[in-house]
């Protein structure tokens, strides 16, 4: 059990997921977070993957808690973050991981479907952040970290496919706004605000990964167990200075993005064999963004 975490309470949408979600929440419940685990997934067997995750944190020694509220809702969002409140105290991270996909041609469709991506993505985030800001505004204090894509750039071709989801690309871009304008409205309150822009072999995106227009290399591993240190990471102390960022995370790939038209420049890359360690990280990316 780690320490970084120590003291923070933490909520975590799709966390529950045998993927990115679920290994975010995994570890920050081994750096001492105590997780609120928000998922309406089940099993194959009915049972709620929220519960089973709760039940293996606590297994190892963390604290945890399930929440089984529809993102999609505000009513949702607020009982997630009041889940928080009332078995930690307070709420000082949001991590909303929670998505969906299918590929389907633009031509065919249909409202309901793409309803369904803008209200997991685009309303999932808005609920959980809008109930969650006044607490750490009052406290002076919150990481919120959104999860976005590549596909928010590029289209079919630059993946390999022939065709995607153009509502799932357009949310992903969505969220970018939104973090950019939100680390710029909550500076001033101590709230940081980044994205998260992975790319792991999971539940949702089982597919092997192909190179995408961006030049990034393929990762040689692809688990979501390697993009959870980054998250990590940006939920401690130390990152207080990381706000508005996007952010790649791979295998040992990490890239910290230009911001197109505010922070235009060369992206910043950098590569490790192996597994980052949040106190590698701690050293590693200040470095690299020229913060000292």
């Amino acid at each position: 059990m780690g320490t970084s975490l120590k003291g923070k309470a933490a909520v975590v949408t799709g966390g529950g997921s045998a993927g990115t979600g679920g290994a975010i929440s995994s570890l920050l419940a081994a750096e001492g977070a105590s997780v609120v685990v928000a998922d309406i997934a089940r099993d194959s067997d009915g049972k709620n993957m929220a519960d089973k995750k709760v039940e293996a944190i606590k297994k190892s020694g963390g604290v945890a808690v399930a929440c089984n509220e529809d993102i999609t809702t505000m009513a949702g969002g607020e009982k997630i973050i009041e889940t928080a409140v009332s078995s930690f105290g307070k709420i000082d991270i949001l991590i909303t991981v929670a998505g969906n996909f299918w590929l389907v041609p633009t031509a065919e469709m249909t409202e309901q479907q793409w309803d369904s991506i803008v209200a997991v993505h685009m309303k999932g985030n808005f609920s959980c952040i809008r109930a969650a800001l006044p607490h750490m505004i009052k406290q002076k204090f919150g990481r919120i970290i959104t999860f976005s894509s590549r596909g928010a750039f590029v289209g079919p071709a630059a993946a390999n496919l022939v065709y995607t989801n153009v509502a799932y690309n357009a949310v992903k871009a969505g969220i970018l706004g939104l973090t950019a304008a939100l680390a710029s409205e909550q500076k001033a309150n101590g709230i940081t605000v980044n994205s998260i822009l992975p790319s792991a072999v999971t539940p949702l995106f089982p597919a092997d990964k192909k190179p995408l227009a961006d030049n990034l290399p393929v990762p040689e591993k692809t688990g979501p167990e390697y993009v959870a240190p980054v998250v990590a990471y940006l939920c401690t102390d130390e990152a207080q200075k990381i706000t508005g960022q996007f952010i790649y995370t791979a295998g040992g790939d990490i890239c910290i993005y230009g911001r197109p038209l505010v922070m235009p420049g060369p992206h910043i890359f950098i590569h490790k064999d192996d597994m980052w360690t949040i106190e590698e990280l701690k050293k590693t990316i200040p470095e690299m963004m020229g913060l000292g």
